[in-house]
């Protein structure tokens, strides 16, 4: 079985590249909207990924760095956006993307109860996968290694994603969880 939750990876993923590609290339973002955050504050006028978290939640992530605005991106004509953050350096760089799809486009022909049970059998027992509770229908947070770890959760018809690429990203499981947490209030 195909693992559809892995739809964006870093470079140093390897062979799965391709599949994640695929995936992501099939991924729709449909309909967001919410409160947007330039300076830390929230507004109403922008939508997307981008509006789902604000600077001064993110900040924790970063310690002493400074977190920027997010920076956009899509594939429009195939309804794939995203949002990313970045900072730090060297080492201590770290990136945090947030994308928001239309389940039915990711699990295609699968129906609701299917995509929970889906999230949930991603979890591998003796990691630091986990389930995640009162966030949307369903949700987990999944470490691919010590390097990169997101949180995945099925709300309201779409699947958000949180994605945490940098050192030491698996300790910051906590965070990752209550950021996704934060998103899916405002989709």
């Amino acid at each position: 079985m195909m693992n559809s939750l892995h739809l964006t990876r870093p470079p140093h993923s390897g062979c799965r590249r391709g599949s994640a590609l695929v995936l992501s290339l099939t991924m729709v973002a449909g309909g967001m909207s919410g409160p947007a955050s330039v300076d830390g504050t929230v507004t109403a006028q922008a939508s997307g990924p981008c509006a789902l978290l604000t600077t001064d939640e993110i900040q924790p992530l970063a310690l002493k760095a400074s977190v920027g605005a997010g920076v956009p991106s899509s594939i429009e004509n195939l309804g794939y956006s995203t949002c990313r953050y970045a900072w730090g350096e060297g080492t201590g760089r770290f990136k945090l993307d947030v994308t928001v799809s239309d389940a039915s486009r990711v699990f295609a022909g699968t129906g609701p109860d299917q995509i929970k049970q889906r999230l949930q059998a991603s979890v591998m027992a003796g990691t630091a996968d986990a389930v995640v509770a009162d966030i949307g229908e369903a949700a987990v947070f999944k470490a691919d290694s010590p390097l990169y770890v997101h949180a995945t959760a099925y709300a309201k018809g779409r699947i958000l994603q949180v994605h945490l690429d940098g050192f030491d990203a698996r300790e910051k499981k906590d965070q990752v969880i209550a950021l996704l947490k934060s998103a899916a209030s405002r989709l």
